[in-house]
């Protein structure tokens, strides 16, 4: 967290006592009261969204019912009941951060109260905040929680063109390993993806000879002039979010960027909206009805697929293309960190070449398809690079690199907000870390009171069970006796201590009515 400068420290001194008198429950304040139900009373609840989350969610939902800790409904605590959780994530509409926020009822569309809760990597901005919480009946104010509840990192995920294999370094303390992949540096890759980089040997090029980066290929400099082939999400992407507001710190001057329709395959922008051709940074077009939209120049691809599991398959099956993808849906279809063989959905992955079939990965052996370690420090500075997973790129599951990430908002805000009721959107991974930068939080969206949202609805009738399993739920996913813990070693990282507090004191704070 940032010291404050004089001149908010005075303006925080001076304030003190009005805002100790206004301030809403927080972190520091007592849980307000509210009528949920006995613990593991209520009824089942269901939600989606975030493909970045979903790895977690098919971890916790069994979980939910079957740890034997006090914070789960497997039966033997509160009302002994087993209220279960769904999160919904194989349909189409049913992916993405941008189908939470339409589900909830920001950029322009009709709540489903079907869906109590939902997952997105992309925390809802001022606007979208007030267009959910003014889909209610009466009282609600300021009552959208945006709980963060695991984080993760973002891979870089390659498939270099036929006949080439590469090579590079990376040094981890003070020891230096040579790699069978390229490692890119900042610029690099925000010049990938603004159109200004567009071949393999450019790339390598850019780099100015940090990492030792190389290539070796069958056909000579014809395959490393292969153009590469940029792809990105289809839908509006969280995953696209964290992408974005890492390479907005890279690169802060606009860029034209591409005309878009109303929807892309299908996939609405969420604001019934088209854009011309136009000058935007990359701040100005992570977020929102912008999320979909890149640099002119690029001329990126999307899968019809939704979710990170399209980007996946189409880089694996386009040779020389790059893509981004959170760690855990990159590792689950076994392209970018296995051997020759078949992933558990039945599809090969020819990602070893030569190597034997079916055993595992080692560390500097030499694959068309990987994901790559990134800089992790300023550009300004002599790259050094991490790596998006614990072990890196072997088969062996571990964690997300993104302990003691250190996450930042604007020069006017301190990290993290002072409660879940705040928005979180400008939240952001620091280019500087002690591990892995492209990392990022994911929250799940709830509400402080229920019943100004479901007043009227179907829903209305079961109301306060939701409310209470929407809270035990919540409650079991950040625990470090639940799904904290569960979480360890499925290519995630538990929050940092400060964000588990403040996603601690908004869940208590949820109900049906509140007092």
């Amino acid at each position: 967290m940032r010291s404050l400068s004089a001149r908010r420290m005075v303006a925080c001194i001076a304030s003190v006592a009005a805002v100790a008198a206004v301030v809403p429950a927080s972190a520091s304040a007592a849980a307000p009261k509210t009528d949920r139900g006995e613990q593991c009373s209520g009824d089942n609840i269901v939600g989606r969204g975030s493909t970045f989350q979903n790895p977690a969610q098919l971890i916790w939902q069994p979980g939910f019912n079957t740890n034997t800790s006090t914070i789960a409904c497997d039966g033997t605590y509160g009302s002994k009941g087993t209220p279960k959780a769904e999160y919904r994530n194989t349909k189409s509409e049913d992916r993405g951060s941008g189908s939470c926020l339409k589900v909830f009822g920001a950029e322009k569309e009709t709540p489903n109260r079907e869906y109590s809760f939902c997952g997105t990597d992309e925390a809802p901005n001022e606007t979208q905040k007030s267009e959910i919480e003014s889909h209610k009946t009466g009282g609600g104010e300021n009552s959208l929680l945006t709980i963060p509840v695991v984080q993760g990192s973002v891979a870089v995920i390659v498939h270099l063109p036929e006949g080439c294999k590469a090579s590079g370094e990376l040094v981890e303390k003070g020891k230096t390993y040579k790699l069978g992949r390229l490692v890119l540096d900042d610029k690099t890759i925000e010049g990938i993806y603004a159109g200004t980089i567009n071949n393999w040997k450019e790339a390598i090029a850019a780099q100015g000879g940090s990492g030792n980066d190389s290539l070796s290929c069958t056909g000579g400099t014809a395959e490393e002039e292969t153009p590469i082939t940029r792809v990105v999400r289809t839908d509006h992407s969280g995953t696209t979010h964290i992408f974005k507001a890492f390479l907005e710190q890279v690169e802060t001057k606009k860029l034209k960027m591409e005309a878009y329709e109303e929807s892309y395959d299908g996939s609405s922008t969420g604001c019934h909206a088209k854009y011309p051709a136009e000058e935007k940074t990359w701040a100005e077009v992570s977020e929102a009805c912008q999320n979909q939209r890149w640099p002119e120049a690029a001329h990126v691809v999307r899968n019809t697929e939704t979710g990170n599991p399209g980007v996946v398959k189409l880089v694996n099956s386009t040779a020389s293309s790059i893509g981004y993808a959170d760690l855990a849906v990159a590792r689950e279809y076994a392209f970018f960190s296995a051997k020759a063989g078949t992933n558990k959905y039945g599809e090969t992955h020819p990602a070893g070449g030569e190597n034997k079939k079916g055993s595992a990965t080692k560390v500097g052996e030499q694959n068309t398809r990987f994901w790559a370690p990134i800089q992790n420090n300023l550009p300004s500075e002599t790259p050094t690079y991490a790596d998006p997973a614990s072990k890196w790129d072997t088969e062996a599951v571990a964690s997300s690199n993104c302990k003691n990430t250190k996450y930042i908002e604007n020069e006017e805000k301190e990290f993290p907000p002072a409660s879940v009721r705040d928005l979180w959107n400008e939240a952001k991974a620091a280019l500087k870390e002690e591990h892995y930068a492209i990392c990022g939080l994911t929250f799940d969206l709830a509400f402080r009171e229920y019943f100004p949202y479901l007043s009227g609805t179907p829903f209305e009738a079961t109301g306060k069970e939701t409310a209470t399993t929407v809270e035990n739920y919540l409650e079991y996913e950040v625990s470090s006796k639940g799904g904290g813990k569960e979480i360890k070693d499925h290519d995630y990282e538990a929050l940092p201590s400060a964000v588990i507090k403040e996603a601690e004191a908004g869940i208590k704070e949820i109900g049906y009515k509140v007092a």
